[in-house]
């Protein structure tokens, strides 16, 4: 979508609180949405005096409850009409791989909105200065990369692929001829880049869709875009988000 009138943010009190806060105030302004604080759980007055403290003004908080917290946060999109949902998403991290937490996973799985997980939050501005997109060739693919760019401005932008011997495989079965790639790429970016941002392209030769992950850790991009399919889910080579999460991370439905 990328325009939006309202979002809500999933807080708690960790020590990435404020990191997470910032980062959601910077995107929702940055798309023109209003923002409300969303904490699963049922309400306290001393919690909410101590959120007002943290955040250094007083703040629309929504206090919601449910059997686990995603499921709580996600009723919340719902109820309250959010087009965004922001996330802090980092369980725990090894060397450079961020392992995706368990509410992080839920909200992927469950959200029908538009959602950005932050698995490192910086409360200094952070630019998104490098952004990679990736999802399956299709209708409206160039109207939907302009779009995101043009809200979020970046200097650069590396649109990667991931090609798998099963699709030429189906299509082989279907008698039909297999993907070509290369020459989507090519005429999905003809005339899209006005010279103000670098665009590149890069098609990933994977069986599982992982070493995506690792392509995109290579480029050391600020904000993986991944546009959901129409039913909403991931796009299956994509699945090893629930697990790790190389950057920034939003979900397009």
């Amino acid at each position: 979508m990328m325009s939006y009138q309202r979002a809500g943010v999933a807080s708690t009190f960790s020590p990435t609180f404020a990191a997470v806060l910032a980062e959601a105030e910077r995107f929702a302004a940055q798309c023109g949405a209003g923002l409300e604080i969303v904490h699963a759980a049922s309400y306290d007055a001393d919690k909410e005096k101590r959120f007002h403290q943290a955040i250094g003004r007083k703040a629309e908080i929504r206090w919601v409850e449910d059997e686990t917290p995603a499921q709580a946060i996600l009723g919340a999109a719902k109820n309250f009409g959010y087009e965004l949902l922001i996330a802090g998403a980092l369980q725990s991290e090894t060397d450079d791989t961020l392992f995706t937490s368990g509410v992080a996973r839920g909200l992927l799985r469950g959200a029908t909105c538009d959602l950005l997980l932050v698995p490192r939050p910086q409360q200094e501005p952070a630019p998104l200065r490098r952004l990679v997109f990736t999802f399956d060739p299709g209708e409206g693919s160039r109207e939907f990369l302009q779009r995101v760019a043009h809200v979020l401005q970046p200097e650069h932008i590396t649109i990667a692929v991931n090609k798998t011997p099963f699709a030429a495989a189906i299509a082989a079965s279907r008698g039909e001829e297999p993907p070509d790639e290369d020459a989507w790429l090519e005429e999905l970016i003809a005339g899209f880049a006005d010279g103000k941002i670098e665009v590149e392209t890069r098609v990933v030769t994977s069986n599982t869709g992982y070493s995506l992950c690792q392509a995109i850790q290579g480029i050391a991009a600020d904000l993986l875009v991944v546009k959901a399919g129409a039913d909403g889910t991931l796009p299956v080579h994509m699945n090893w988000l629930y697990q790790v999460i190389p950057c920034r991370l939003l979900v397009v439905r």
